[in-house]
């Protein structure tokens, strides 16, 4: 089995910013050999080239995120080397790209307040229907890789539409280290 730890995949996530740009068909998550191509999406990378997913696996952010209001669409990407991380492209920006991780992985006692209202804007009205990502800082220096707390990425699982929200929570911060929750996983 192999290790499946954020640690093991930050190398892998820094090589990146070296690999040649190619064509890859990524299946995000669960993937049907039987979708037709008007089921997939492809857009162009500027580290990854040329990107199929499948159109489930488009996320929608109403407003944007922070800062890039003008990209709504993102492609949610999963590379079999990285994981636990995720990469999130935008679909009219080539190189425009976040890595995103699970905070509950790394954080159990992760619990960020979001309001009920901000949950509803989503259309989210049950839980099973929510997903919570955060945006990870990468660097050079494994230990200086991070996970914005303060503003986890909502996703309505269902609409697949996102929100990144701004807790005004003083338990969680932009720079909680990967590395350090890692080790006290261990």
């Amino acid at each position: 089995m192999s290790d499946l730890s954020p640690s093991s995949a930050l190398p892998a996530l820094n090589n990146l910013d070296e690999c040649e740009p190619k064509k890859m068909t990524i299946a995000a998550y669960s993937g049907d050999p039987r979708m037709s191509e008007s089921d997939k999406v492809t857009f162009q990378n500027a580290k990854f080239g040329e990107v199929t997913i499948e159109r489930g696996n488009v996320l929608s952010f109403p407003y944007g995120l922070p800062g890039f209001e003008r990209h709504r669409d993102y492609g949610l990407v999963e590379v079999e080397e990285e994981v636990p991380f995720i990469r999130l492209l935008a679909l009219n920006e080539p190189r425009l790209a976040f890595v995103l991780v699970n905070p509950m992985l790394l954080w159990p006692e992760y619990d960020p307040d979001i309001g009920q209202e901000a949950l509803q804007s989503l259309g989210i009205g049950q839980p099973e229907h929510l997903a919570v990502y955060c945006i990870v800082t990468l660097s050079s220096e494994p230990g200086q890789v991070t996970a914005n707390l303060r503003g986890p990425i909502c996703i309505n699982t269902e609409t697949m539409q996102a929100k990144q929200m701004i807790l005004v929570d003083e338990r969680y911060h932009t720079r909680h280290s990967i590395m350090e929750a890692s080790s006290q996983e261990a």
